[in-house]
């Protein structure tokens, strides 16, 4: 009997998280799907920020507007070609792939005047001008505390030659433009005409979403039709954000093709304590290429695409609706192409390349890390590597785990909300556990964390960064589980990819290590809504108002599954408890209150969930009876066992937070509107400061897990 999530969920709930199972799954079909060409791992370095062949950092100015108290910069939106790794399209060929993404437009000529690709080339030959540097997730910026950024960016997406991924125009929002852009400073605390919602989209001809209001940021500073203005205060602590595409009906597809790139909010202060330590960002994303098998296995892949991705090293991307791989329900047949419940790639790329190395000295390095896959979650455990073994990991034939020795600890000193209150020591290896989905460096899509490693004890080894999380999380189907030794049907050969469980290789010199490095006590330089020094049960404040919300599965008109948000009260009774993202507002709350939300996740998966504008503390975690709750109505809540608090590495503020099934999870949060230079008019759609909170697996997020948070 094939049982659906939502079915099994029904059946389950009562006794714990511990009964859930895999998603149904049966032989590998050959229809409708790609997997990669094997690529040789390790044998290309790692981009670093910067120089030649690093991954570009966007050039601030003065601003024209606001003077030398603002950075100002100029930055391009477009479609570009980028070498991912040597072997792309077959030994030594290091075929291109074609990306959309962020670059820098340092002169003011280019900046001003090019409304294309085209004319950005014309431009640059007419005043003997170099081209930009275009590479796969350019554009970091640097920013400092409390001193404010405004970016102009231009448009210059195309449109006639189409998107580089196929497009499904029956989900909401997508039957528009397919050269929409809107970009969210992911983590920023900024005024809703710079957060970059959904609605905040343009066009390069200048075309526009209900919420752009983006000229009030700098009135008197004339714009072309397809430039748009951002303004962010930075009035937060120290941090790893990162900014990307956030257009309506698009997301998904928008930051898969590239359109995202980090932030990095640095304070000379708080951080003077790790000032020698060399910094490193690490940022993941699994992908799949087109392939010398695409299109025996995915023959309509030349239908839903244009020609100019077809070759191999293009990006692939399901369109598909595979009922073998998603249950489906009533309804008309899904399109082709058509949106998916999840997409897993088979490849994993670090810093924008596939299977790169990262060189170490044997002492102590900070790493910021960034899982910015659509729907891939990690856990992350360091391996020495068996250089005598043809993979360089062994596995336990039983649990299909690693064997190897353990590398060094890794010490999380913060998260995407800032630094913890203390730091937090994760020992590989621990395995993931699919019962509690818990771990080691457990990271879901857009959690991001701030970790030291000393080396110092390991010179002369060489590691491995091994994450063996499931996908789906947290059950898991293993078609999605790449990795040599793997009962997957389609094999991966020994030192190649298809890999998505070697994740780094970090080599560690071969010179005299460093002293073993003490990691000191933490900057406290937030207050916290409630005190965080344990990792239990954390209350609420007393009077503190609770708002009840749910997480939601159901099917659509084309009988596939759609996650969504709602509240604890059915829209129509018996009709469950998800709204459409364009539902009327139900989250309105007023600017300075305090709220604690009990969010409530009656489907079969983990949802990363993140609130725009506010950091969150979590409190709590407790399994409930999801049968009762749904049976009714929302009335009747019946808690099984005691609630457990957030993990050790969870302390302090986050934005981004795994809510686990049959489960309810606690946050408290305050709302607080920035202070800006300008006027901020309310939203004319909502009629207040409009935010949205949603799913970061972006594929729920689109269909159509997020909700209006509008701020009075």
């Amino acid at each position: 009997m094939a049982i659906t999530r939502r079915k099994f969920l029904g059946i389950s709930a009562v006794a714990g998280a511990s009964l859930f199972l895999p998603w149904k799954f049966g032989v590998r079909d050959a229809y409708a799907f790609a997997q990669s060409d094997p690529l040789r791992k390790w044998i290309q370095p790692i981009r670093g920020l910067g120089g030649a062949t690093g991954i570009p950092v966007m050039t601030s100015h003065r601003d024209p507007v606001y003077g030398n108290a603002v950075d100002y910069y100029r930055i391009g939106i477009g479609e570009f070609t980028d070498v991912l790794h040597p072997d792309m399209g077959g030994i030594g060929k290091a075929m291109p792939t074609r990306l959309w993404g962020y670059f820098d437009m340092p002169h003011l000529e280019i900046a001003a005047n090019a409304s294309s690709d085209d004319d950005m080339k014309r431009i640059c030959n007419a005043f003997h001008i170099a081209l930009p540097v275009k590479r796969h997730l350019g554009g970091v910026i640097v920013a400092q505390k409390d001193r404010a950024v405004r970016i102009r960016f231009s448009n210059l997406l195309p449109g006639k030659k189409g998107h580089i991924l196929p497009l499904d125009t029956s989900i909401p929002g997508a039957n528009q433009a397919v050269n929409r852009t809107a970009v969210h400073l992911h983590g920023g605390h900024v005024p809703w005409i710079s957060d970059g919602g959904p609605h905040d989209w343009w066009t390069p001809n200048g075309q526009h979403g209900l919420s752009f209001m983006n000229k009030a940021v700098a009135p008197k500073h004339f714009s072309f039709p397809w430039q748009a203005d951002y303004y962010y205060p930075n009035d937060q602590s120290a941090r790893l954000q990162w900014y990307h595409d956030h257009a309506w009906g698009i997301t998904r597809l928008n930051a898969y093709a590239g359109i995202a790139s980090a932030y990095v909010l640095t304070d000379a202060i708080a951080e003077a304590k790790f000032a020698d330590l060399p910094m490193v960002p690490l940022v993941w994303q699994d992908k799949t290429f087109v392939s010398s098998t695409t299109f025996d296995t995915d023959p309509t892949w030349a239908t839903v695409t244009p020609a100019r991705v077809q070759s191999p090293g293009s990006l692939w991307y399901p369109h598909v609706y595979d009922p073998d791989r998603w249950e489906l329900g009533a309804g008309t047949p899904p399109p082709n192409p058509s949106s998916v419940p999840e997409s897993f790639g088979d490849t994993m790329l670090c810093n924008g390349t596939v299977y790169p190395y990262l060189d170490v000295q044997p002492g102590a390095y900070r790493f910021r890390m960034l899982n910015a896959c659509s729907a891939r979650f990690l856990n992350i455990n360091l391996f020495v590597k068996d250089p005598g073994s043809a993979d360089g990991i062994n596995l336990d034939a039983g649990t299909l785990f690693p064997t190897n020795p353990a590398g060094p600890d890794m010490v999380q000193i913060g998260t995407e909300g800032g630094f913890l209150p203390k730091a937090a020591t994760l020992k590989s290896p621990v395995p993931f556990n699919p019962v509690t989905a818990t771990g080691n460096l457990l990271l879901g899509p857009a959690e991001r964390a701030d970790v030291i490693i000393d080396f110092s004890g390991f010179a002369g080894k060489t590691l491995l960064a091994y994450s063996d999380s499931q996908a789906p999380f947290p059950n898991g189907d293993p078609r999605y589980d790449y990795f040599y030794g793997s009962s997957n049907p389609t094999p991966t050969t020994a030192g190649h990819g298809p890999d998505t469980r070697q994740i780094l290789e970090i080599r560690v010199a071969n010179t005299a290590p460093s002293a073993p490095y003490v990691v000191p006590a933490l900057p406290q330089d937030q207050e916290f809504l409630v005190p965080q020094l344990a990792d239990v049960p954390l209350p609420a404040p007393p009077g503190v108002f609770v708002r009840d919300l749910t997480l939601n599965e159901a099917f659509d008109q084309y009988g596939r599954l759609t996650q969504l948000l709602g509240t604890n009260i059915e829209p129509v009774p018996g009709g469950g408890f998800g709204r459409d993202y364009m539902s009327p507002s139900t989250e309105n709350v007023t600017n300075g209150s305090t709220e604690v939300w009990r969010i409530f996740n009656t489907t079969g998966d983990t949802h990363p969930m993140h609130f725009h504008l506010v950091n969150v503390q979590t409190l709590s975690r407790q399994t409930f009876d999801v049968d009762t709750f749904n049976s009714s109505g929302g009335s009747s809540i019946n808690f099984i066992g005691d609630p457990r608090g957030p993990e050790a590495n969870e302390l302090g503020y986050k934005e981004t937070v795994r809510m686990n099934p049959g489960e309810c999870t606690s946050v408290i949060m305050k709302f607080e509107l920035p202070t800006v230079p300008f006027t901020v008019p309310v939203s004319p759609r909502t009629g207040g400061h409009e935010y949205v909170w949603h799913c970061h697996i972006l594929d729920h997020e689109e269909h159509d897990m997020m909700r209006p948070l509008v701020v009075t």
